[in-house]
């Protein structure tokens, strides 16, 4: 392989179009830069870091056998989230005792939708403001904490959530202003504390 054959730039892009070509030591470079990613995107969803490891890893490995349909043309992230969230599809059915033809609606509907239904997801009360954030975060149902995730800390739109999670961007968008609702909500001081 020559050095032309490839933008001088590192991306991850470039990277994994490197890999999907067979240079398998652009592959170390691009766990590094991906794995963190990963964890983070299923740590938001079950809130348990051993899973979220397990499942990085199973995601990696789908990445392995499916590099050869990367497209380098398209930006990465969308085709690595589309995996990932293949593989957290696989897990929340498995949490919820679900076939494996069951989808995304049917998921949403199955998951708990309070902090009392939570039981493992169920986090301490804040301490302080971050705190009171993240605690929110964690307390809404998976299916918005995913769509939240991808949207603030991936940057993808709503229209590359929607094709990452096999719905319609009008169901992601719900999912969203319903998270910020909640957040709004719960994050609105009571009257009784102090400022």
């Amino acid at each position: 392989m020559s050095a032309g054959m490839f933008p001088l730039e590192t991306t991850e892009e470039n990277l994994m179009a490197r890999y999907a070509a067979g240079d398998d030591v652009a592959f170390g470079d691009l766990f590094a830069r991906l794995a963190p990613k990963l964890r983070a995107f299923f740590f938001r969803s079950f809130v348990d870091a051993a899973l979220a490891d397990d499942l990085t890893q199973t995601t990696f490995l789908k990445l392995h056998r499916a590099r050869a349909s990367y497209c380098p043309e398209l930006p990465l992230k969308p085709w690595l989230f589309t995996i990932a969230a293949s593989v957290r599809r696989d897990e929340l059915r498995r949490i919820y005792r679900l076939p494996p033809h069951v989808g995304e609606a049917e998921l949403e509907h199955a998951e708990p939708q309070s902090p009392a239904e939570l039981g493992p997801f169920a986090t301490p009360e804040p301490s302080n403001e971050v705190d009171a954030v993240r605690t929110a975060v964690s307390r809404l149902p998976e299916s918005q904490r995913v769509v939240l995730h991808l949207h603030c800390h991936e940057e993808l739109t709503f229209e590359q959530i929607a094709q990452v999670l096999g719905t319609t961007p009008g169901a992601v968008r719900v999912r969203a202003s319903r998270a910020y609702e909640r957040l709004r909500k719960g994050l609105r001081p009571s009257s009784g504390q102090r400022s």
